[in-house]
């Protein structure tokens, strides 16, 4: 079963190049607007449209085909038919502030350019909408037949236990604290043991021989070291004798430990041995260091105070020098001893552009393609730095072809001419204008050739 209105509804289609775009049923009686604009009721993606118009305007219910004079189309009515400029003639449309009204009619058709696009419209009677279908009330049941009783009565059983046991929590008293004196005599032990017993020895006994305490290694050192005690009554030349004899043992037993002992090693005729000999040539510390540095050339030993040893010899042959590689910017004398620093080659280089050769654009200005470019030119002058360090002789004129999109990114760039003969800097200049950013214009893309001269600086 379907309901239907049988009102006359606007139908309205778009055409482009010869296709139809779009097609519209305008179900709700309102004023109905075109134009490139993303809030009109129809938007027509053509950039001569204009951006909003009421094209098809509601007043009293009924519809008014509004136009203006640089608007062409034909209307219908009925078997009549006639165009916007006969309409206008025969005085059967309405001047308005933005142009002309026509009223139209349920039997009216036509159609009306706007920008590149031609809009058709007429009246036609609504398809009729289908009514939702519904289950009659035997098979939609109600709420008790819908529900999950297995379910509904698993959550009810949870949640009524849940209550139970909050309310006896709440209700029940909190039980009273234990002190020790209500723990019981056989759990009071386990908590606090007996103290031990306090046997004390008899007053007049003394330590036994195993008890006697027994001095720790740290002790046994320090008795070690201290000397020996004589009688109470002796003199105090007696004191120092005996001193001095402890001092000498104590330093017999630190001179043969350690590091102590290898140094103090004694060699041939009372001179040091061991590894104090391997050092100073067989013990020899206090004599000439020529024998010592025998056999290594390139170095005198000096034999009076102020003196320097000189290079040369066997052990040191003349400076390699680099003047016959033919590098440039090293100055002269570096390499045979004179002791003069390398000195890199500075590289100044000149770039110079005049007008541009080919300017196709309708919307930018040459002038700030031009400062653009001036601005941005340290790109350029740094390609040709880096090759005229290879080669200084490095001249001519380089001429970029590039095409700038409507945003003023660089799309594409290329070298068309390159009399340096030098392809990596050709490649080098192309990168650099590719990634220039210029301002952004409306309309197409723009096409620029730019020469640029390169000569070496002095």
């Amino acid at each position: 079963m379907v309901k239907s209105d049988k009102s006359p509804i606007l139908r309205i289609g778009v055409i482009q190049g010869g296709k139809i775009i779009e097609e519209k049923l305008i179900r709700e009686r309102t004023t109905v607007t075109v134009g490139s604009g993303t809030r009109n009721t129809i938007v027509l993606p053509s950039a001569s449209a204009p951006k909003s118009i009421a094209l098809f305007e509601l007043q009293s219910g009924e519809y008014h085909l509004s136009f203006t004079d640089s608007m062409e189309g034909r209307v219908s009515v009925g078997e009549q038919a006639a165009d916007l400029q006969s309409l206008k003639a025969q005085n059967l449309v309405r001047r308005t502030s933005s142009g002309y009204s026509f009223k139209l009619n349920e039997s009216s058709r036509g159609r009306v350019s706007v920008g590149e696009c031609i809009i058709l419209f007429q009246f036609v009677t609504p398809q009729p909408e289908p009514i939702r279908p519904q289950l009659p009330s035997v098979a939609r049941g109600y709420w008790l037949h819908n529900m999950d009783w297995p379910y509904s009565s698993t959550f009810g059983s949870c949640l009524l236990a849940m209550i139970v046991v909050v309310v006896w929590a709440n209700n029940t008293p909190l039980p009273k604290e234990m002190g020790i004196e209500d723990i019981p005599d056989r759990f009071a032990k386990l908590v606090m043991p007996d103290k031990p017993s306090d046997n004390k020895p008899d007053e007049g006994a003394g330590p036994a021989e195993d008890e006697k305490p027994q001095p720790k290694k740290d002790d046994k050192k320090k008795v070690e070291t201290q000397p020996e005690e004589g009688p109470a009554g002796d003199s105090e030349e007696a004191r120092a004798a005996r001193a001095a004899i402890h001092r000498e043992k104590v330093e017999k037993k630190v001179a043969g430990r350690g590091l102590l002992k290898l140094l103090g090693a004694k060699g041939p005729g009372g001179m040091a041995s061991g590894a104090v000999a391997d050092v100073f040539n067989e013990g020899s510390i206090g004599g000439s260091g020529e024998g010592t540095f025998e056999g290594i050339g390139g170095l005198d030993v000096a034999t009076a105070a102020g003196q320097r040893g000189t290079r040369g010899g066997d052990g040191a042959g003349s400076a390699a020098s680099i003047e016959d590689l033919g590098t440039r910017g090293v100055e002269k004398g570096v390499g045979d001893g004179s002791g003069k620093r390398k000195v890199e080659a500075q590289v100044v280089a000149k770039v110079t552009a005049t007008s541009l050769q080919e300017f196709d654009s309708d919307s930018r200005n040459q002038k700030d393609i031009m400062d653009t470019l001036r601005r941005r030119m340290g790109g350029v002058k740094a390609c040709y730095e880096k090759r005229l360090k290879r080669n200084p002789e490095l001249k001519g004129k380089v001429v970029v072809r590039f095409v700038i999109a409507a945003g003023g990114s660089v799309i594409e760039a290329e070298v068309v001419e390159n009399t340096t003969g030098d392809s990596d800097l050709a490649a080098c200049i192309a990168q650099s204008v590719r990634v220039i950013r210029f301002p952004p214009a409306e309309g197409s893309e723009t096409t620029v050739t730019y020469p640029i001269i390169l000569v070496p600086g002095s």
